[in-house]
Order: structure tokens, then sequence, then C-alpha cells
């Protein structure tokens, strides 16, 4: 990239303009002590703005600069990003070419490099790096600039970016020098990006594996995961790391976070600066989060199939945009974090834990006559919830707590006056070590704690009495997109030890040791009839829905088992929105035998109620009358959506529109209206969104999308329906782009 420019030197630079009262920084001892007995302001510790001598014809002049885009972002894997800017990785080298307006001579010119950010830029707080001439060895990991080679008035450099460096937009700036004076400063029109470099190992991201580094930094073809722990389903995500307002946004958010410059080096400090600002819930961060099932004024979450959309709306209004929730926080995370370089991993939690009183336990509350009482639940089991992983040094914590770190843009409860979470490390919320920061007992919690099943008495005077404790209900298949496929990845064994193992109550014993206060659990009946329960799998939307209890009475005697069966439908966050059913029956079980009761759900009974998620959650409680024996337990159920087929024209080339046609049958009684198709991906020119018509009962339709393909090589195309009955329907399909 050439970059040609004619300006006098005693120009101030772009991007550079004082407070009021602030003069540029003197370039005499003379004039800074003359100023200083006026009692002027100075900015202290600023680049030289203004050149120490009129201009001679000694100086070594710049007239033209070519940054070697190509070369750099090959070298530095950047070359995806589609910014005009150049981007560097620190901790690398790169290349630029400068064109003087004489010779560069060796014995008495001295080159050098200066990149600046802001509007005061400091070497103490890192806005102001200066890149001097390599002499000999520099020291370690530090900055330079040498000449590799001269002709004529052309001459190569090659810099070096110390790895400490911060993150930023920075200015370059060309500084040359003749006999030790003379000195001449040269602003380069196009600023310079520069990112976290996980391939240096003095990075706090190095990552030692290619592949993952490809994964978790460069693939902008991404996936989250949801359902529940018994019907996991998958959705592709367009990441769009290198779109232009990608890295434009997060830049914008680490400044609106206020967190001092010094820290930009940092990590740790930049996501969880991020996790608070990717949400708006106290700083008018990039998403709305809204669980209500209104989102008559923004769009629903289930709509979103990729980032770019988002944050394009968010930067162009200034405005919080509406609506998100788990999953859109969590792939939107991944998208800011992979656009500084920072590797990073979509992660879903199934049966996830939401501990509100940071006990390590869940309590479920039930009546005398065993029928749930969801209004003594204070804690709640997500279906399924999305956060992030992001892999990093932690030199603030012990050695050994590096590499994956949980961080969580989710408002769910406040770290430290800021909904947001992490970076908790993996190694810490395993070993259950949630004394370290960043809320890690919170992490812990989530993938840990216990259900306890409570007897809440009529009178209210009689203590509350435990009917159950499970321990294996949380935290289950904790997953993230495989490495270089489009699947499931299982990584639960990276969060917590195999359940009922030794080392994993010993590390649920660790964390409770900090825990405020523990509950004392039940005592012990005898247990001789034995309880299962049967849903049916697969089972598409507008179908009913069977529940089978069965009890096996394995004592020598005959056995009454009053059973109740109740049902709600549910947000994904197990939050119930209706209860659709509730039944009781008592069995009566001869010794030895098995004895079935079954509960049916009709489409007609919970089609009103049904949630976008089309999920529900099953209570079933039982009680041997004989001895006394309880049993409890909940069972979530997600219904199946119908499936989108997709069709694409052939021979695609970039630049030339082609058609997509997307299929589909209403598996409903009911019309379907509202119709909409949402549509992106990396292989087309922007995101569309497209109104459709009526869709009557069981009809099948097709719709065809005209799209232009801005990309060569093979891309995704993540496509979304919706309507008021049926939402978050998608689907995704993979095609060739030739140049």
């Amino acid at each position: 990239m050439m970059v040609r420019r004619s300006t006098r030197v005693s120009r101030t630079p772009k991007r550079f303009a004082y407070g009021s009262g602030y003069e540029p920084y003197p370039t005499t001892s003379s004039a800074r002590a003359a100023l200083k007995s006026e009692g002027r302001r100075m900015v202290p510790d600023v680049p030289l703005l203004i050149p120490k001598a009129p201009e001679t014809e000694k100086q070594l002049k710049v007239i033209s600069v070519d940054l070697l885009e190509e070369r750099n972002g090959k070298d530095h894997h950047t070359d995806q990003y589609e910014v005009e800017q150049l981007v560097l990785r620190k901790g690398q080298a790169f290349h630029l070419d400068v064109e003087f307006d004489h010779p560069y001579d060796a014995s008495t010119d001295t080159i050098w490099l200066e990149m600046l950010m802001g509007s005061r830029p400091r070497v103490s707080s890192g806005t102001r790096i200066v890149l001097p001439t390599k002499k000999g060895s520099p020291a370690h990991d530090a900055s330079w600039v040498e000449v590799l080679r001269s002709s004529g008035n052309k001459t190569s450099l090659k810099a070096y970016l110390e790895s400490d460096s911060i993150i930023g937009l920075f200015d370059l700036v060309v500084c040359t020098e003749t006999s030790g004076e003379d000195e001449y400063r040269y602003d380069v029109e196009t600023d310079v990006y520069v990112i976290f470099n996980p391939w240096c190992k003095h990075d706090g991201t190095y990552m030692s594996n290619d592949a993952e580094r490809k994964e978790y930094v460069l693939n902008d073809e991404g996936a989250y995961f949801y359902g529940s722990k018994v019907q996991i389903g998958g959705a592709p995500w367009y990441q769009g790391q290198f779109e232009p307002v990608a890295i434009e946004c997060v830049f914008h958010l680490l400044k609106k976070s206020g967190l001092t410059f010094s820290y930009w080096n940092s990590p740790p400090h930049i996501v969880r600066s991020l996790s608070a600002l990717i949400n708006s819930q106290d700083d008018d961060g990039v998403l709305v989060g809204n669980w209500s099932g209104d989102y008559s004024d923004g769009v629903e979450p289930t709509d979103w199939t990729g980032s770019i959309s988002i944050l394009k709306e968010y930067m162009e209004t200034g405005k919080p945009v509406k609506y998100g929730q788990c999953w859109v926080f969590g792939s939107l995370f991944t998208t800011a974090m992979r656009a500084i370089g920072i590797p990073s991993r979509t992660i879903t939690n199934f049966a996830s834990a939401h501990d509100s009183d940071a006990n390590l336990t869940l309590d479920y509350h039930f009546g005398e006559d065993r029928m749930s009482l969801p209004d003594e639940d204070e804690d709640s089991i997500w279906n399924f919830h999305v956060w992030n992983d992001a892999w990093m040094a932690r030199p603030d914590l012990p050695e050994g707590y590096g590499g994956w770190q949980a961080v969580d843009a989710t408002p769910q409860e406040t770290s430290r006056g800021s909904f947001r979470m992490g970076p908790a490390s993996l190694s810490a919320i395993k070993r259950g070590h949630v004394y370290l920061d960043y809320d890690t007992k919170f992490a812990f919690a989530e993938v840990n704690a216990e259900t306890v099943y409570w007897t809440v008495f009529d009178n209210r005077r009689t203590p509350p009495e435990v009917i159950t404790v499970d321990s294996d209900n949380v935290g289950k298949y904790i997953s993230t997109k495989a490495v270089g496929r489009m699947a499931r990845h299982d990584i639960t064994d990276q969060y917590k030890f195999s359940e009922g193992t030794q080392r994993e109550r010993m590390a649920v014993l660790t964390a409770s040791k900090y825990v405020k206060s523990a509950k004392n659990f039940m005592k012990d009946v005898p247990k001789d009839v034995s309880f299962s329960v049967e849903l049916p799998r697969d089972v598409i939307i507008g179908s009913d829905i069977e529940v089978t209890v069965r009890a096996t009475n394995n004592s020598s005697s005959s056995r009454s088992v009053p059973i109740s069966v109740s049902g709600s439908t549910v947000y994904y966050t197990g939050v119930k929105k209706a209860t659709v059913v509730s039944s009781k029956y008592t069995l009566k079980i001869s010794a030895g035998k098995t004895e079935d009761f079954k509960v049916t759900l009709t489409a007609e009974e919970y089609l009103g109620s049904l949630t976008e998620f089309a999920g529900f959650v099953f209570f079933i409680m039982g009680m041997v009358s004989e001895t006394k024996q309880t049993y409890s337990t909940q069972r979530d159920f997600v219904l199946q959506k119908p499936e989108l087929s997709i069709e694409v024209d052939d021979n695609l080339k970039v630049g030339s529109p082609f058609s997509i046609s997307v299929s589909f049958e209403n598996p409903l009684k009911y019309p379907l209206v509202d119709c909409r198709f949402r549509i992106e991906g990396p292989g087309i020119d922007g995101h569309r969104l497209e109104s459709f018509r009526q869709v009557k009962p069981h009809e099948r339709v097709a719709h065809r999308i005209r799209l232009t393909a801005k990309r060569s090589g093979t891309r995704s195309l993540n496509v979304t329906f919706a309507s008021n009955e049926i939402k978050g329907v998608k689907s995704s399909i993979s095609v060739s782009v030739a140049e």
C-alpha cells in the first residue's frame, strides 16, 4: 500500500487536539522553563509535534511510505481484515518502505518510528511507543527499527513492536535526524491497528496449537448449542471478526469503559471490561437483554444469525440494540475477542445453575399435596446457558491458573458493581478454588451446584424438610464448536471432575468452605420402591406429549404410591410461563410388580402458552405411604421445530448476484402469520431481512432470495425463519464462490 502525502511538517498531525489551555510540548529546555515561569500548562511526556527547527536542506525528509499491507497482513495473520488500516500483532516484526527526498546516509542519518494514540500520547500510559534505531542486540522483547537496505532515495525498514505494548488504533510517525539535529517528523496518513498476538510466546494470549489458533482466532464461522441435556441442538453463527465494524466497535467499547490505557495490554482487564459492555444493563452497551417474550419494539433473539448486523446497528445509532439472550451475548462476545486477537470460544452449559443466594445449592419447594410451589423458588436451572472461554495468561493469580478463562456478558448478577462475570480460571473452577478472582464461585455453582427438593408444611411453623438431594443434575454436556469441524465438542472434563468421583467430591468440599451458609440435608429412610420417568423423543411442535412415571415395588409387601405430575411451559432460563398440565394418581403396586402412570399433554393445551424456546419442565413427585419414602425430580423437554431446506444456484462468482431457495412445511393446524426470513454470512454482501406471506396449515412453501457474493472460497449462509406462532427455525448451507 503506497501512501503519498504532500505536507509541511510544522502541521500538527491530524488527530492530535490538545485540551483548552494546553501548549504543544516545547522543543528546548529553555522554552520549557520559560513557559513554566509564566505558569502556563504543558502536556508532559508528549511526542514532539513540531520540528526542532525550521526546515533545512540537511533534513532527511519523507516523501512517501509504503506499509506493505499484503506482506505484513500475511506475516501477522491479519490479511482477512477488511479495514482500510494496517492491522499488526504486537510482539512481531513488520516491514515498511520509505522514500526520502535524498539518499539515506548511515553515517549521519538516524531513523526511528513513533506510534501515537489519543489526544495526549504518553510513554507512561503506553499511548506513545518509541521504536528507536536498533543498535547491536536490543534488550529482550524491546521495540526497535532497523534499516535493511537503501537504494537511491528508497529505504526498507524492519520494525519490532514489543509484546507488552498496549492494543489500539495508532498514528504512525516516521522520524529522522541528521548529525544529531535537524529533526524531521512525517505523520503517515494511514493509521495502524495493534492487536494481541497468540502466535507470540511473550504475548499474554499465546496459544501453541496451530489448529486451535485457526479455530479460536481466525475462524469467522462459529456455532452455538441449545436445547436441553436430553435434546441438544446446534445453530451456525457468523462471527464476522474481520468486518470493519467489529474491530471499530471493540475499541469504541474499550474507550467507553474507562479502562486506563496502561491496562490495554492486559487480556484479563480487557475481557472483564468488555463483558460489562456487550450488555446494556448498566452502561448503555451493545445489546439489551429481554426474557419477557415481548419483543414487539425490537428483534426477537432467535432471529439473529450473526454479530455484524447487531454491531452495525449499534455503531450507526449509538443506542443499545434490542434484543438478545444468552446465545446472542455469547456469540457477540466471541466476535469481539477474536477481533482483537484474543482466542475465544462460545460455550454452552446444559442444565446450568443460577444460584441466586450463593450457597452452592438450588432449592425447589413442594407443598404437602406434593405440588410444586414456584413462588418459593429463588434459584433456577436454565435448560442451557451460553457464555465464553477466553485463552490468556493470568499473572494476577498463582502459577497454574492460566489457559481458558470463563467470561460471561449475559447480565445475570453484578460483579463489583457491574453486570459482568469473569475471567474465572477453568483450573480454579475445576478444583473448587472459588476464592480466586474473578467470580469463580458463581461459575463453580453453574456447573456443580446440588439440587435440593424441600417439603413446605401448610402451617409454616414446621421447618421445611428435605425430600431428596440430587448432586448430578447440573453442569451437563458442556459444549463448544469442535476445532476445524462444524460439530459439537464436549468439554465437561475441562470444567469438572467426573460426577461421584473422589476428586469431584473434594472439589465441592473445597468450594463449600467458602460458602457463607450451608444447609443441613436429609435423613435416611427405607427405599424399596424405584422410580423412573420416560418422555418421548423428537416430538415436532404441534404434537401431543406423553409423560410416563414408572414405579417398581422391590419389597415383599404391597405398596401404595401417590404420584403427582405438573408441567409448565418455560423460557430457556427455567422461568415458568404457564402451567399447562397438573395430574395426581395413586398407584397400587403388588410385591415385585411395576405400574405406570401416564399423563398426556395435548397440543391444544400448550400451544397458546408456548415460548419461542418451545420448552417444558415437568415436576414429578411420589411418596410411598407405608415407608414415607419420597421421590422428586424434574425433567426438561423441548419440542422439535420444522426443518429449513436451502438450495443455491451453481457457479457463484464474487460480485455477481445469485439466488437461494428456502423451503419448509408448517406443522401446525393453524396458519403462520407475520412471517420473515433473515440471512447473514461471510459469503454475501450485508445481511438481509425479508417479509413473507401467511403460511396455511400444513402448507409447504418456498421463498427465493437474491444475494450478492462478496468473497471467494467456501462460505456459509445462515438462514432463520420466524413467525408469531413458530420462532427460531434455523439452518445453514456452505457455498463455493469463485473469483
